[in-house]
């Protein structure tokens, strides 16, 4: 008995030893930090807040156009005829309003007179008046024209023409030629060397074949 009892008491004290190194040896867990809950919310919010600014889209601005301008000009035109129907040195006037960015209009007045000199003993000479309305297409932008400065078109004109034949300085007297209505079609370019000032060259029905002079436009 007395052996067990002995045993027993050195099984017991032995196992106490061994709990406690067992306890010494094996440190504490650290408390697990709390993780912060983030909402999406916050996230959306501190998104705002970071993000840089939108850049604010400005207008475009028109394209400019590198052709002649019409709309609202006023061209006064005035030249010499080359290449007349009759005889003479023809010269003339004409005016146009630009009433769109192709599209212009005007009245014109051109004037042809010769004179024959001693016919008979009198003198002679005749006189030949254009006057009328025109219409022009400006073809800059459908040529794709670069040059501002520069200015091709074509038009229709309708009008009427007085043919008259002086002898001796008194009144008019029969011609062979037809005073009437008529109705024709042209085509030039100008080309102006500044702003206000310029020349132009056309050829077409009227008082001469081709017509050479200045352009003004303001």
């Amino acid at each position: 008995m007395k052996k067990l009892f002995l045993m027993f008491i050195t099984v017991t004290v032995i196992g106490s030893v061994q709990a406690q190194t067992k306890r010494k040896s094996v440190k504490p867990i650290a408390p697990a930090t709390p993780v912060k809950s983030v909402s999406k919310t916050d996230n959306t919010t501190k998104a705002t807040q970071t993000a840089a600014p939108a850049a604010v889209a400005e207008p475009k601005a028109a394209p400019k156009t590198n052709s002649f301008q019409v709309k609202g000009a006023n061209l006064l035109n005035a030249g010499i005829g080359v290449g007349t129907y009759y005889v003479g040195l023809p010269f003339g006037v004409s005016f146009e309003h630009g009433f769109s960015k192709d599209i212009s209009g005007g009245i014109f007045v051109d004037y042809s007179s010769h004179n024959y000199g001693d016919f008979y003993g009198a003198s002679s000479k005749l006189n030949i008046v254009y006057a009328g309305v025109r219409a022009f297409y400006h073809l800059g932008e459908l040529l794709k024209v670069k040059n501002n400065k520069f200015d091709p078109y074509a038009g229709a004109s309708l009008g009427y023409h007085h043919i008259s034949w002086t002898y001796d300085g008194s009144n008019s007297v029969s011609t062979p030629y037809d005073n009437s209505i008529f109705f024709g079609v042209h085509a030039g370019a100008r080309y102006l060397f500044s702003d206000h000032v310029g020349a132009f060259a056309e050829v077409g029905y009227g008082v001469a074949a081709l017509k050479l002079g200045a352009t003004f436009k303001f």
